[in-house]
C-alpha cells in the first residue's frame, strides 16, 4: 500500500492531455508533481496558500512550498491570512510540525523582499522542515553552505538538497529556425521586472550596443515597439513586447526567429525559468551568473555594466557556425539536466530514505 503525500502549490487544475501543454511555472512543478510521484506514493495535491490542516496520520508525507500571501510583493497585514500548513498538521501542542514535513522551493541565500513580504511563516517553516529542497543554480547552494546559522537559511544549509528547475521541452514547440545575419540580431528579455532581475543593470549593459527588447506586464502602460524611456536618472531605448504569453505559438515564433540571444541579468534568480525556456527554443542565452544557469554553451556577463557592453559587442558579431553550436549544446544541456523526471526522482529517494513510519 502507498503512503499519502500531501503537495502543498498553488492549486493547479490536473487536465485531460496536459502533458502536451505548457503551463506557467508553478503549474509545471505542480502537474509533474503528481505526473511523477504518483508511481511511488498516492498524491494528494492542495494549495499551500489557503490550506490548513490535512492529516492526523503519522505515516503520512507533506511536501511544499512555504506559506504565500496571495498579493504578490505586498506585505502582509494583521488580521489577513492565518493558514500554515506547517504547523497546522502537528500532531501535539509541543510539535512545531508534522514529522515528516518537506519543504520544496526557490532557494537563494538571501530571499529578496518581494518573496519575504509574501511568505509571512517562512522562518518557522524552514526551521520545522526534516529537509528543504532548494530549487536553485550551485551558486547559490555554494553560498548556502558557506552561512553561518544566525538565518533560517543558515539554519537550513545542514538539510538541504539542491534541486535544478525543470521544463518540458517536448511540450515548447516553437523552434529557432537559423540565426539572424549580422547587424539585424536582436536580444530578448522577458520577466516580472522584480527588483532582483537587474533592469537596471540590462540598460546599462546593453546602452549604445544593442537595443533589448522586453517582454513584460511591467510595462504596459507604455507603447508597443521601439520607445524611450526614462528609469533609474537615466534615459535607455527598448523595443516595448508587452505581456507573453507562451501559449501563443504563432507570436513565439516570431519572437524566437526575431531574436537570437535571451538577455538575463538578475542579482539573484533562484533559476529563471525563462532561460530555460528560451534556451530550449534555440536562442543563446547572455546571462549573469546570478541568474542561476550554467552551460558552457551560454555567455556569460558581469556585474560591470561596461564590461558587458563589450561582452554584448562581442557576442553580436559571432560568427553563425559558434551560435549554433552554442545553441545546440544549450538545448541538450537543458534536456539532461533539467528534467522533471530527475527532479521528482531526487525528491522521492530523499523522502524514503528520511521519513518517519
Amino acid at each position: 500500500m502507498k503512503r499519502l503525500l500531501h503537495f502543498f502549490w498553488f492549486n493547479y487544475d490536473r487536465r485531460e492531455n496536459d502533458r502536451d501543454v505548457y503551463d506557467t511555472s508553478n503549474g509545471e512543478i505542480q502537474k509533474w508533481a503528481e505526473r511523477m510521484l504518483e508511481d511511488r506514493f498516492d498524491v494528494h495535491s492542495t494549495s499551500c496558500a489557503t490550506q490548513g490542516r490535512v492529516t492526523r496520520s503519522p505515516s503520512d508525507i507533506l511536501v511544499g512550498h512555504p506559506t504565500w500571501h496571495l498579493d504578490f510583493a505586498q506585505p502582509v497585514p494583521p488580521g489577513r491570512s492565518q493558514r500554515d500548513w506547517v504547523r497546522d498538521n502537528r500532531l501535539s501542542p509541543e510539535a512545531h510540525a508534522h514529522p515528516n514535513t518537506y519543504i520544496l522551493t526557490p532557494w537563494v541565500p538571501r530571499f529578496p523582499l518581494e518573496w519575504e513580504h509574501s511568505m509571512p511563516w517562512l522562518e518557522s517553516q524552514l526551521d520545522a522542515a526534516k529537509l528543504v529542497f532548494g530549487i536553485c543554480g550551485s551558486i547559490w547552494h555554494e553560498q548556502t553552505m558557506a552561512l553561518d546559522g544566525t538565518t533560517a537559511q543558515g539554519r537550513a544549509k545542514s538539510k538541504f538538497v539542491r534541486l535544478n528547475m525543470c521544463v518540458n521541452p517536448d511540450a515548447l514547440t516553437v523552434r529557432k529556425r537559423g540565426f539572424n545575419p549580422l547587424g539585424r540580431r536582436k536580444m530578448i528579455h522577458v520577466s516580472h521586472l522584480g527588483t532582483f532581475k537587474g533592469f537596471d543593470l540590462l540598460l546599462e549593459s546593453t546602452k549604445g550596443t544593442a537595443v533589448p527588447s522586453i517582454g513584460s506586464g511591467s510595462l504596459g502602460q507604455l507603447e508597443p515597439g521601439v520607445v524611450k524611456i526614462r528609469i533609474y536618472d537615466n534615459e535607455y531605448v527598448i523595443d516595448n513586447l508587452g505581456d507573453i504569453d507562451n501559449g501563443d505559438g504563432v507570436r513565439m515564433q516570431k519572437l524566437v526567429d526575431d531574436h537570437d540571444f535571451y538577455l538575463h541579468t538578475s542579482s539573484m534568480d533562484a533559476q529563471a525559468t525563462t532561460i530555460l525556456e528560451f534556451g530550449v527554443r534555440g536562442l543563446v542565452p547572455v546571462v549573469t551568473p546570478e541568474s542561476g544557469f550554467e552551460c558552457e554553451g551560454a555567455i556569460y556577463l558581469t556585474r560591470d555594466a561596461g564590461r558587458n557592453r563589450e561582452i554584448i559587442a562581442q557576442a553580436l558579431q559571432m560568427p553563425e557556425e559558434e551560435l549554433r553550436h552554442r545553441s545546440e549544446c544549450v538545448t541538450a544541456h537543458i534536456r539532461a539536466a533539467h528534467s522533471w523526471r530527475t527532479f521528482y526522482d531526487t525528491i522521492a529517494g530523499h523522502i524514503e530514505r528520511t521519513c518517519e513510519a
